[in-house]
């Protein structure tokens, strides 16, 4: 492996000519495979010139790579804006802690929302995928990263890189958990810090974070960052090879730095080599002989590691159906399914439950299975409520943790209990079903219309539409019962989704057009999967009323970027809207 450093500082880049050995840009490393797979470790601004120079070296065949993100503090973050690989061609896997409230592109993308920067996140050019984790393993091309939680205010993780024989650590904001170990002292005294100690051990180079000397500290507690002097007790104790002294401190000059390194490498007696991160400079690490030991985990990806969330699943409803989907969705999920007895006595014993509360039965009942779970839950009960009628406006009641519509499908389900384990409200609501439901898909049946094929007569109205709102996909679409299908569907290379997914099926709950200027804040649809896969920001539709009054579907236009149509851009929309139905009843009298 070979390590370059392009960022050093810690909290806010300090340029000038007292950091220009060491550097003054924010915390970005480059390390390198012997088989060219590339990692890039925490984006502050020393991304900016690595972009550029891969870039270059690209030649403009687009680039392509990984980027683990320690947290999202904006000293590991504010590259990202200017990290050039992004905005051209080519695919970037982007991986960080997975958080209790806001997925993780909703966070980057919060720093390049428009009240800060000119560009947002899903504006960029290259593929972009994002992975949340949790303590755990998994690989990148022949490098297999391993990761464990550090001691800083936000939710930051450490990795353990392993390939080509060799092992190296990043460990970029990390504090003592015990303070007393600021002066050093027994790093194994504690659980905490040994277990730290493990996650290091055997390693051949450790780039870790070392902002403050001991006296600096004093004033520092709880603010997230070592002491060289702990710093040099843990890499010590764990065998390292080499040990980086990285995340420097803004107000530390080159003279104070090297003044620390001299310190550290006496307190180190040959026990560990010490060295200052340095912008420009590379570090190549060999494989020993024999190498490193590799420690075992469970995977790191948060998708399949729900398993590290300790909740169980009770649900309160008569509605046998909503209870198999629940079942069928916590067996998904791994998560155990309890009855009201044993969930009263995990909460007793302080573990997390998730009461799925079928609230159409009654304020009382619910009321009631609260007071029996809660009373010992201690804030470790999150309820899920559910409802066959719930408007599009309904708020969280105090002590609610989400709401969901039903029906619904087994995948909305396993969405909405994932969120609720996290203690969090997912942004994605299903639409309740109409009151005439039933009368309305006779009507939509009636026609004899589903699962055809294209027309021109009604391909004309969804290009017209295209044209007329400067807008890549425009849909006819007809709302099923568990699906809504597509008769004519330029821009889009799919003919339907489910229902649970659907715009439109909020869209015919109401006889005027229904516009959602930017997907991204709408407590609706800022998760539904065809915001978070195909990045649809602004919707607009307008129902198709049949003569009696049955909303089958709407005609609606779709875009990549938040917008507002003026009144008269949505009387433009309904008016092709009414073209569309009534050739849908020309439709039917032909059938």
């Amino acid at each position: 492996m070979q390590i370059r450093f392009w960022g050093t500082r810690g909290s806010i880049a300090a340029p000038g000519p007292s950091t220009v050995r060491y550097g003054g840009n924010t915390s970005c490393v480059e390390l390198r495979s012997e088989n060219g797979v590339l990692l890039v470790l925490d984006c502050g601004t020393g991304a900016r010139l690595l972009g550029r120079q891969l870039v270059e070296q690209a030649g403009g065949n687009g680039t392509r790579g990984s980027l683990l993100l320690g947290h999202t503090h904006w000293d590991h973050i504010q590259g990202l804006p200017f990290f050039e690989p992004l905005f051209g061609d080519g695919h970037w896997d982007i991986y960080g802690p997975r958080g209790l409230s806001r997925t993780l592109d909703q966070t980057l993308a919060g720093q390049m929302s428009y009240e800060y920067f000119p560009v947002a996140l899903h504006q960029l050019g290259a593929g972009v995928e994002f992975h949340e984790l949790v303590e755990g393993s998994f690989e990148i091309g022949d490098m297999v990263v391993r990761t464990q939680y550090l001691n800083h205010p936000a939710l930051t993780l450490g990795y353990r890189l392993e390939c080509d024989g060799a092992v190296a650590c990043y460990i970029a904001d990390h504090e003592p958990f015990d303070p007393a170990l600021a002066a050093g002292g027994d790093v194994r005294a504690n659980r905490h810090d040994a277990r730290h100690v493990e996650f290091l051990t055997g390693a051949d180079v450790v780039i870790h974070d070392a902002q403050y000397d001991v006296s600096e500290y004093a004033t520092r507690v709880g603010w997230g960052h070592s002491t060289v002097d702990y710093v040099v007790e843990v890499c010590c104790a764990a065998g390292v090879g080499r040990t980086v002294l990285y995340h420097h401190d803004p107000f530390h000059d080159d003279d104070a730095i090297d003044a620390l390194v001299a310190h550290s490498n006496r307190r180190a007696r040959g026990r560990t080599t010490v060295i200052g991160a340095a912008e420009g400079t590379t570090v190549d690490v060999a494989a020993p002989a024999p190498h490193s030991p590799r420690h075992s985990a469970r995977t790191a990806t948060a998708t399949p590691a729900l398993d590290d969330v300790d909740a169980s699943i009770v649900v309160d409803t008569p509605d046998a159906g909503l209870r198999d989907a629940v079942s069928e969705a916590a067996v998904a999920e791994r998560l155990p399914l309890l009855s009201p007895d044993e969930a009263a006595a995990a909460c007793a014993e302080q573990h997390g439950v998730v009461m799925v509360a079928d609230v159409d039965q009654g304020a009382d009942r619910l009321d009631a299975m609260r007071a029996t779970l809660s009373s010992a839950a201690d804030g470790r009960l999150g309820i899920l409520a559910v409802s066959r009628s719930l408007g599009v406006d309904a708020r969280l009641p105090l002590g609610i943790t989400d709401w969901m519509v039903w029906p619904a499908s087994v995948a909305h389900v396993r969405t909405k209990l994932r969120a609720a384990v996290l203690r969090r409200a997912c942004r994605w609501l299903a639409a309740p079903l109409p009151a005439d439901e039933d009368s309305r898909l006779k009507a939509l049946h009636d026609l004899a219309i589903l699962d055809t094929d294209s027309e021109p007569r009604f391909d004309r109205f969804t290009e017209q539409a295209r044209e007329r709102f400067s807008v890549p996909v425009a849909l006819i679409t007809l709302v099923d019962r568990d699906r809504q299908w597509f008769k004519s569907r330029p821009g889009l290379d799919y003919a339907q989704s489910h229902r649970d997914e659907s715009f439109c099926a909020h869209a015919i709950l109401a006889s005027e057009a229904m516009q959602v200027s930017d997907t991204a804040l709408d407590d609706r649809f800022a998760e539904n999967p065809a915001v978070m896969n195909t990045r649809v920001r602004f919707y607009a539709g307008a129902p198709l009323t049949l003569p009696d009054g049955s909303r089958v579907g709407t005609l609606c236009i779709a875009d990549r970027r938040p917008r507002l149509l003026t009144p008269v851009e949505l009387e433009a929309l309904c008016e092709l809207a009414r073209q569309v139905a009534e050739l849908l009843g020309a439709h039917s009298a032909r059938g």
